[in-house]
């Protein structure tokens, strides 16, 4: 949490100051985005991933019954602030963190993912296994 606590107060970006580079940690609004952010995902996804990936309509999620959803969903507050450009600026948990986060962010806004199994089986004493490869 307390590396979440610096994202959230601000980390130094050199030239720019102090910024505060993730929302407010609410951990029972996950699914929730506001159409703003939808957008900002969806156009992160777009020029990192290209527009194949994209789903026809923005992607939401229902909130479980019990939470307060009073806030938005963790997510990184400038869609132009990628995990790459500020790296330099970030300490290894930092970075690790907010890669996570914006890596979730975009992912919310992304086709699901599509898995073929293929490949090899290995046939141990008691069992025959075949783990899934994801498809280029």
């Amino acid at each position: 949490m307390q590396v979440a606590q610096r994202l959230y107060e601000g980390v130094e970006l050199g030239e720019d100051g102090s910024v505060g580079l993730i929302t407010y940690m609410r951990t029972d609004s996950h699914p929730r985005l506001g159409r703003r952010a939808r957008r900002g995902a969806r156009a992160a996804s777009a020029t990192t991933y290209g527009e194949d990936y994209l789903p026809e309509k923005p992607n939401f999620y229902k909130s479980k019954k019990d939470a307060q959803d009073a806030h938005e969903a963790i997510r990184p507050t400038y869609f132009d602030r990628d995990p790459e450009s500020i790296k330099r600026f970030l300490c290894k948990d930092e970075y690790a963190l907010y890669k996570l986060i914006w890596n979730r962010f975009v992912a919310s806004q992304m086709k699901p993912a599509r898995l073929r199994r293929d490949g090899g089986r290995h046939r141990g004493r008691t069992r025959t296994c075949c783990a899934p490869r994801a498809r280029p």
